[in-house]
């Protein structure tokens, strides 16, 4: 994002009302966010598909919008923030497939938001020992297996601040996001957490140093930490909490949950519990069901599929072919994070390939080469 756009699009970010939806639509009519500011006036295409005129500017003036614009661009350079809006290239592509994604997310540290595994791990704030030891076991054993992993959470007390932790002690990165803006450190008593998150991963937020402290920003970031994983686990919780917030919109986003049970008659497991009894979890003991259940297991032996069997691949059907025979086996979202191809143009080349008899296809759109 060059210099003269990241001000239109911290202004068009914070219009009051705006939405991803609408944003990621004007741009592709549009051209920039700049060139949303300069037109005289904007439409779009209604659900019939005829043009229609919107106002997005009624509850904002544009000269007050770019002027807050001005004040936070002062803030992001003073102190080396990153500006990720969701057409830059280091936009996490995984939150792409997700219809309330973050117009623009401000960014610390220095880690590949598109790398090739991300886990999210979350909990109860009021985490017990038998939470915490398994929750730092389970990250050292996935480190061991895959070293690339990036470990996700909120920073927040308990099982997210034990997983960040745990992270960063068997080096591996991790991704901090946060409710509040990246001025601010809540709790404040993870302070010292969140600088070596800068230096050994990133802390991201939607909100500007502007953005007031809100309870709501806290259950509405839930939506990134499940959007930008592969995979939700799901520590210890109550029966009620924003872990199984994170869990639904996991699920909303056809991504895979695992949930670790516990004692029947602990409050800190009855969350857990539940989402297994009711199928909305996996039930997890340990890393390994993770990267069983979602064919990592498959990449630490994998051979290469000898594609000259199949000498009528076009580029795109290689790509997805490769892909897939390093994976062993994946999802369509994780499959287009990994090729860069979006999901609606992945359908007809996977269809294409399960008539060639390639790959096969299994419930919860993932695939497998036959």
């Amino acid at each position: 994002m060059d210099l003269r756009e990241r001000e239109f699009f911290i202004a068009l970010a914070n219009i009051k009302g705006i939405n991803f939806r609408i944003v990621r639509e004007l741009i592709e009519k549009y051209g920039s966010a700049e060139a949303i500011f300069s037109a005289n006036s904007l439409s779009l295409q209604n659900d019939e598909g005829d043009e229609e005129e919107i106002d997005i500017f009624k509850k904002s003036s544009k000269d007050e919008l770019l002027l807050f614009a001005e004040r936070e661009i002062e803030f992001v350079d003073k102190h080396n923030i990153s500006l990720i809006g969701f057409n830059s290239h280091n936009y996490p592509k995984r939150l792409l497939n997700c219809p309330d994604a973050p117009i623009l997310l401000y960014s610390k540290g220095e880690t590949d938001l598109n790398s090739q595994k991300f886990v999210s791990i979350v909990g109860t704030r009021h985490a017990t020992e038998y939470g915490r030891d398994w929750c730092e076991k389970f990250v050292f054993e996935l480190a061991e297996m895959f070293p690339d992993v990036v470990i996700v959470s909120g920073l927040a007390y308990g099982i997210d601040v034990c997983s960040h932790r745990a992270a960063l002690e068997c080096g591996v990165r991790t991704v901090a996001v946060l409710g509040n803006p990246l001025n601010n450190i809540y709790p404040s008593t993870h302070r010292n957490t969140a600088n070596k998150i800068s230096e050994n991963g990133a802390l991201i937020s939607e909100y500007s140093s502007q953005s007031p402290m809100l309870k709501v920003n806290f259950v509405a970031r839930n939506r990134i930490v499940a959007g930008m994983s592969d995979a939700t686990v799901i520590v210890e919780s109550k029966e009620k909490g924003g872990s199984l917030i994170t869990a639904s919109l996991a699920s909303d986003y056809s991504r895979e949950v695992f949930a670790l049970p516990g004692n029947v008659d602990k409050e800190t497991s009855k969350g857990c519990n539940n989402l297994i009894r009711d199928n909305k979890a996996q039930l997890i003991t340990s890393a390994k069901d993770m990267t069983n259940a979602l064919g990592w297991e498959s990449l630490l032996s994998s051979k290469k599929v000898q594609n000259t069997l199949f000498p009528d691949f076009d580029e795109t059907e290689q790509i997805i072919v490769d892909i897939i025979t390093e994976k062993g086996e994946i999802d369509i979202n994780t499959l287009s994070v990994a090729s860069g191809i979006a999901t609606s143009k992945l359908l007809s080349s996977l269809m294409g390939l399960e008539f060639k008899g390639v790959i096969k296809s299994y419930p919860g759109n993932r695939y497998k080469i036959r």
